[in-house]
């Protein structure tokens, strides 16, 4: 009975320990799965730190970008208002004189000043009407020649008098003429003077709101040109 006994004693305890190991087993296999989990949500944190710091990197140099571009901007304005300033205190200079005591001609003169300019006139209009369709209709961009109007006269049934030939003197953008009067700049120019009734030479100029203007002078248009002729130049020039 003794030898009976060790034996069940023995039995029970290597059952014991097989069922203590195959716990351990089975513990150490969840340790190890915890330990990969662990590992992957360390390399997730890892990455998503990066990619936030890659964030927070780019946010920096569009801030740093959008600085900058502000501080342009302010320095572009500063110097805008500095010539706007420059030029309004020049212009007077620029002026022709003006007698106090002269009198405006007669509704008489200018009759017979628009019959010795013939359809001049009415050719500029025409064709200061076709540059500004012109611009609106490319980005704000005066043509650099006459001869791309050509289809807008035709459109229109318009054509020209023959009498006369007209030259682009603006081949800026509408944009650069922002906060400036239509009629204080010419878009075109006749190639010929006549004499006007006055005894002084004419020309004739065609102006950027649509209208025309017959222009007198006794110094070959010098001081009308510097003031209403915006220096530009033809595209690729």
């Amino acid at each position: 009975m003794i030898v009976a006994t060790v034996a069940v004693s023995l039995a029970v305890t290597m059952i014991l320990h097989r069922n203590a190991q195959a716990k351990l087993l089975r513990n150490d296999a969840a340790l190890n799965q915890q330990g990969e989990q662990w590992a992957k949500l360390v390399a997730e944190q890892g990455l998503l730190s990066n990619q936030l710091a890659e964030a927070r990197s780019a946010t920096n140099d569009r801030s740093n970008e959008l600085a900058r571009l502000q501080s342009q901007a302010q320095a572009l304005q500063k110097r805008t208002n500095e010539l706007g300033g420059e030029l309004k205190s020049n212009r007077p200079a620029r002026l022709s004189p003006i007698t106090p005591k002269s009198e405006p001609p007669p509704p008489e003169y200018f009759a017979q000043l628009h019959r010795t300019a013939g359809a001049k006139p009415r050719d500029a209009v025409n064709l200061s009407q076709a540059l500004a369709k012109y611009a609106w209709e490319h980005q704000g961009r005066f043509p650099s020649n006459l001869e791309e109007v050509t289809t807008y006269l035709q459109k229109e049934k318009i054509s020209l008098s023959g009498t006369n030939q007209f030259d682009i003197v603006y081949w800026g953008s509408l944009d650069d003429l922002k906060g400036i009067p239509g009629g204080a700049v010419a878009v075109i120019r006749d190639r010929q003077t006549w004499t006007a009734p006055s005894g002084k030479p004419a020309r004739v100029y065609g102006l950027a709101n649509g209208s025309s203007r017959i222009v007198e002078s006794d110094d070959d248009f010098k001081a009308w040109e510097a003031e209403h002729i915006v220096a530009t130049a033809p595209a690729g020039q």
